[in-house]
């Protein structure tokens, strides 16, 4: 009878916790909106885009919306299981429908591209040393199961090299995700308008690696010459073991030298390079291109 009542007691315990638990996250989601419009008037935006907005909600948090899930799956894999510097991601939320991300704001962090000029060149090099060394321990992370060109936990990605917006994928090889970003076209296709070469790129076997997938200079704060955070994990999951390399290179227009330095850096895919400098000219972004005739 007393074991009997002790359960009982501690089942009815759990089942109130958890009831709190939903009543507090609801209130959050709740007043939601009226922290974002507080965070406004008290701190103001920390970036906006035609499609996103972060708003410093306090003086170490802040709001970034809309996002999509492997954002959120990126970054709670890499801070559990590297010591590269990100936010700390405090909660999710759902808004109006969408995913918003309570982070870190990153006190004084300067974007590598607002600063880069003003660096010693002992500083510089630091930074792509450093930077180096956090793309090592990515690509040596290993997934809980075989995936292939995925998020991190295996669902859908999201990459501007592919779509502004999109969702697409998962790939159960990197084959499958080749013929993708070539929107369909057959390897004959392929060779005729773009060569040999780029053909042998796409035939070739590569492995999986974990990938931020978007380490252009505005996504590496800086503070005091050194890296504080990098940022924007929404690119990141399991891509071919080139592609941290070619996207690197995407927007290199915004640091030339930061680029090339990093270059030195990193394991060298030239040869996929220039397949994808085709692409970038003739087929940059095919799921927006194509739309719906490539899901």
């Amino acid at each position: 009878m007393t074991i009997t009542f002790i359960l009982i007691s501690a089942t009815l315990a759990d089942s109130a916790q958890q009831s709190t638990m939903r009543l507090w996250s609801d209130a959050l989601e709740l007043v939601l909106p009226l922290r974002i419009w507080l965070g406004r008037r008290l701190f103001g935006t920390v970036g906006s885009s035609p499609s996103r907005i972060m708003v410093r909600i306090t003086p170490t948090r802040m709001i970034k919306r809309p996002c999509d899930s492997p954002e959120l799956e990126a970054m709670s894999y890499v801070a559990a299981n590297t010591d590269i510097p990100v936010p700390r991601l405090y909660r999710s939320h759902r808004w109006l429908g969408k995913l918003a991300l309570e982070m870190e704001y990153i006190e004084r962090g300067i974007p590598l591209v607002s600063c880069w000029a003003e660096l010693s060149a002992e500083q510089k090099q630091n930074i792509v040393t450093d930077l180096g060394s956090y793309i090592e321990q990515l690509r040596a992370l290993k997934p809980a199961k075989n995936f292939g060109v995925s998020s991190t936990e295996g669902g859908r990605c999201r990459d501007v090299r592919v779509s502004t917006w999109r969702l697409f994928g998962p790939f159960e090889n990197v084959a499958s995700f080749h013929e993708f970003i070539r929107g369909g076209m057959p390897a004959e296709a392929f060779d005729d308008r773009f060569g040999d070469d780029s053909v042998r790129v796409h035939q070739r076997n590569y492995s999986v690696r974990f990938t931020h997938g978007d380490l252009a200079s505005l996504n590496i704060l800086i503070r005091d010459g050194k890296i504080a955070s990098i940022i924007d994990w929404e690119c990141a999951g399991w891509y071919r073991e080139y592609w941290e390399y070619t996207k690197a290179l995407y927007n290199r227009v915004y640091a030339p030298e930061f680029h090339q330095m990093l270059q030195e850096q990193m394991v060298r895919y030239d040869a996929e390079l220039e397949t994808e400098r085709f692409l970038w000219r003739w087929f940059d972004q095919p799921l927006d291109q194509l739309g719906g005739d490539l899901q």
